[in-house]
């Protein structure tokens, strides 16, 4: 992806919209912005590289931020990635919750609790292949911070999970252009791998896939209701429905999800 100049490229995200002018992005403003600037601010004093930085605010709360190169998958390229990319997932998603612990922002966030609990920490709210930046098969880079949020930190990596297996029926429509159905066994192992949880979060993490899908179909259902076009589309679009489904479908693979998580703690050493 070059970089571009003049007045800028809209780019259309599952949710929100952006725009790119050559080496920076234009985030507009959210409930979560100035929790999100503060957030960004904070990993870049830390030293954290998989995160853009931010250049700078809007007189309307919108952030600029950094533009990072690399390959972003979409739902019908995630079957690229191999176990190495995957386990490269896991490890940048540690040295991230490894880096927040302790960052505890002065503005709120647009859902959950507004303050950091002990055990919480500001997750990333949507670790996905859609949200990785990928540079030589590895996982160099989050984007897409709008939906930060308060939680235990295997809140992130059952959402990572549920994203890259991926947890969903082989007939889903995530699969729909995969050349065979998920090893789901083999990607789950070697993020969780990369991640290295503790016994008592790889205990949790077959649960969690549960909750984390329940919850964002709660959540996209009240948006919807409150009226938000964007997730007024995703309703029409049948996005609930498939989110549905996929809980179901996670309900079914929990014991071939806590074997592989078991797997994944095992390989590393």
């Amino acid at each position: 992806m070059g970089g571009g100049s003049g007045e800028g490229e809209m780019v259309a995200g599952k949710v929100t919209e952006f725009i790119r002018v050559g080496d920076e992005v234009l985030r507009p403003a959210t409930a979560n912005s100035e929790s999100m600037r503060q957030l960004l601010a904070y990993l870049e004093e830390c030293g954290f590289q998989g995160a853009p930085q931010v250049v700078g605010s809007e007189p309307d709360g919108a952030v600029r931020l950094t533009w990072i190169e690399g390959w972003v998958p979409d739902e019908a390229e995630a079957w690229k990635l191999d176990a190495e990319a995957l386990e490269s997932v896991g490890l940048l998603l540690r040295e991230y919750h490894d880096t927040v612990r302790g960052f505890a922002p002065t503005a709120g966030f647009e859902e959950g609790p507004q303050a950091v609990a002990e055990g919480d920490i500001v997750c990333h709210g949507d670790i996905a292949p859609r949200n990785t930046v990928f540079g030589d098969g590895r996982a160099v880079a989050f984007i897409d911070w709008d939906g930060i949020w308060i939680a235990p930190a295997i809140w992130d990596l059952g959402h990572a999970l549920w994203q890259f297996a991926p947890i969903c029926g082989d007939d889903d429509p995530w699969l729909q252009n995969w050349p065979a159905p998920p090893d789901r066994s083999t990607r789950i192992t070697a993020l969780v791998r990369g991640y290295r949880p503790a016994p008592s979060e790889a205990q949790q993490l077959s649960e969690m896939i549960c909750e984390v899908i329940a919850g964002c179909h709660s959540s996209m259902a009240r948006k919807s209701g409150s009226g938000i076009p964007a997730f007024i589309r995703l309703e029409r679009e049948g996005t609930l429905d498939v989110l549905s489904r996929q809980l179901q479908a996670a309900q079914q693979l929990r014991p071939l999800i806590q074997e592989a998580v078991f797997a994944g703690c095992l390989d590393q050493g």
